[in-house]
C-alpha cells in the first residue's frame, strides 16, 4: 500500500525555511524522503509560484506516482535509471500529455531539491517525454457556425443564449474567460471585452456588430448586473452551464459534438481563411507563444488542400 502525499496550505514559509531563505543550502528538514520534500514542494508552488489548484493537484499525484515506482527514498538516492523506468511504466498507462506533465512534476520538484541543497543534480533535466501526436482542434464551418448563432430564441434565456454564443465566436473566448466577464469588462461603444486569461493576463478583445447587438439585447431583459451570464436563480453561469447550453443548441441544428472551444477554434480559422495574419490572431486569442497559434495555419492549409483536390483540373 502506497503511502499518500498530502499538505495543508501555508500562507507563510517563515515556519519552514530556514533564514537562508529559499535558495539556501540547508535542508528544510531533518528527512530528505520523497514525501516529506514533496511537503515543502508543495508550500513553495502555493507561496512562491502562486500555481493553481488544479497544477498542484496534479504534481501531487504525479509525485505520488513516483513515489508507488521507486518508493519513498532520500532525494538524493533517486538515479536516472529509475527516472528512465518510472517514465516507461507511465507511457505504457498513460498518452504522450500525461507522461509529460509527469515528467515536468518531477523536473520541477527536483529543480526545488536541487535549489534547497538536497541533491547535487537533477537527473531528470536530460530525460525526454514521449512525442504528442498532433491533433487538428475541431472547429465548424462558416455555414454551421450561422446555423448554430441562429438557434437560440427569442425568450429572455434565449436572448442570453444568444448573446453567450455570439461573445464567444466574436471575441474567440475559453469558457472560463466567458463565465468569468462582468459588466464593467464590457464596452459595447468601443466594442471591447475585457478578458482575464490564462495566468491572470489582461487582454482586450473585439466584439462584433452581431455580438454587440446580442448583448444589447440580453442586457434590457435580465433582471441583475455585476455577472454579465447568469442564471434564472441570478447566479453567475458555470462552465459546466456553458457545455450543457452548446450541446442543446448543437443537437437543435444538427451539428453532432461540438465543445464551447471549438466556437473559439473556428474563429481564429476563420480570421485565418479569410486573410488575416497570424499574429493578429495571436493577440485576440490571448496565447502567450506564437505556437500555440501555428496549429490554425494547418488548418487552412488542410481546407485549402480539400479544395484543391476536389476544384483543379489536375487534383
Amino acid at each position: 500500500m502506497s503511502t499518500a502525499i498530502s499538505y495543508e496550505r501555508t500562507e507563510n514559509l517563515s515556519n519552514l525555511r530556514s533564514a537562508i531563505g529559499i535558495f539556501g543550502v540547508h535542508p528544510l528538514s531533518s528527512r530528505r524522503d520523497i514525501i516529506t520534500v514533496t511537503k515543502d514542494f508543495v508550500d513553495y508552488l502555493i507561496v512562491e509560484r502562486n500555481s493553481s489548484p488544479n497544477t498542484i493537484e496534479a504534481y501531487k499525484g504525479d509525485l505520488q506516482d513516483l513515489v508507488d515506482h521507486i518508493g519513498n527514498q532520500d532525494v538524493d538516492q533517486i538515479t536516472m535509471t529509475q527516472l528512465r523506468s518510472f517514465l516507461k511504466s507511465q507511457t505504457i498507462l498513460n498518452g504522450a500529455s500525461t507522461v509529460g506533465r509527469k515528467l515536468s512534476a518531477v523536473r520541477s520538484f527536483l529543480d526545488f531539491c536541487l535549489r534547497e541543497g538536497l541533491i547535487s543534480i537533477n537527473h531528470a533535466k536530460p530525460l525526454k517525454a514521449p512525442q504528442r501526436q498532433q491533433r487538428l482542434p475541431r472547429h465548424e464551418t462558416l455555414g454551421g457556425i450561422d446555423k448554430l448563432l441562429k438557434a437560440p430564441d427569442n425568450s429572455v434565456l434565449g436572448l442570453r443564449d444568444r448573446a453567450i454564443l455570439e461573445v464567444m465566436y466574436s471575441a474567440g473566448l475559453r469558457v472560463s474567460e466567458l463565465v468569468g466577464l462582468n459588466d464593467d469588462d464590457i464596452d459595447l461603444e468601443a466594442g471591447t471585452v475585457r478578458v482575464i486569461g490564462k495566468g491572470d493576463r489582461q487582454r482586450l478583445s473585439h466584439l462584433g456588430e452581431q455580438a454587440k447587438s446580442a448583448l444589447t439585447a440580453w442586457f434590457s431583459v435580465r433582471d441583475t448586473e455585476g455577472a454579465v451570464y447568469t442564471n434564472y436563480q441570478g447566479g453567475r453561469l458555470s462552465v459546466r452551464s456553458i457545455q450543457k447550453l452548446v450541446d442543446k443548441y448543437t443537437a437543435k441544428v444538427g451539428l453532432g459534438k461540438l465543445t464551447p472551444h471549438a466556437l473559439r477554434h473556428s474563429m481564429a480559422s476563420h480570421l485565418l481563411d479569410n486573410g488575416a495574419d497570424i499574429r493578429s490572431v495571436q493577440e485576440m486569442l490571448g496565447h502567450q507563444s506564437i505556437t500555440s497559434t501555428q496549429i490554425y495555419t494547418h488548418i487552412t492549409m488542410t481546407h485549402l488542400a480539400s479544395v484543391h483536390q476536389q476544384f483543379h483540373p489536375r487534383g
